[in-house]
């Protein structure tokens, strides 16, 4: 009888650790998925804000690279941007938006971002509020980037 219990107990125990260790699994993929996101978003905008296209484009979905970089010459010409700030993210998954108790498994971002700008031909500053969408691609956060947001605004 008191093996059967001591069986029961390493039994009991065992389970324990799989599910603690499967359960931190998913945690720490959900914080990878997070990180991934932030270190993308960083990465990205500082190369798009100093106006390093090629470099910013490896962040493009490339259904939309080719855009992007037909549009990069006009915005690098006309765009200068003084000052950005992220402003809130929102997560989806699915493509419904996540409450930010259950970001689980979210497979989309949009990031709304304050820019202060000038555009040519006008010297004035000007203050935009664009969303820039990011989706998990192949295991890579990468955005559909809409130049036209900023080119549109002279």
């Amino acid at each position: 009888m008191l093996k059967f219990h001591r069986f029961r107990a390493l039994a009991l125990i065992l389970f324990l650790l799989i599910f603690s260790s499967v359960s931190c699994e998913m945690l720490d993929r959900y914080h990878q998925t997070q990180e991934d996101l932030d270190l993308s978003i960083k990465a990205y905008n500082h190369e798009f804000e100093s106006k390093a296209i090629d470099r910013s484009a490896r962040f493009v979905h490339p259904d939309y690279r080719p855009e992007y970089m037909s549009k990069s010459p006009e915005f690098t010409r006309r765009i200068t941007i003084f000052e950005a700030s992220i402003l809130h993210i929102k997560f989806f998954k699915n493509g419904v938006p996540t409450s930010s108790q259950s970001r689980e498994g979210f497979d989309r971002a949009i990031v709304v971002i304050r820019y202060q700008v000038a555009i040519l031909p006008s010297n004035k500053l000007k203050t935009l509020l664009i969303e820039q969408e990011w989706v998990l691609y192949q295991e890579q956060w990468v955005t559909i980037s809409d130049l036209d947001a900023f080119l549109e605004q002279s």
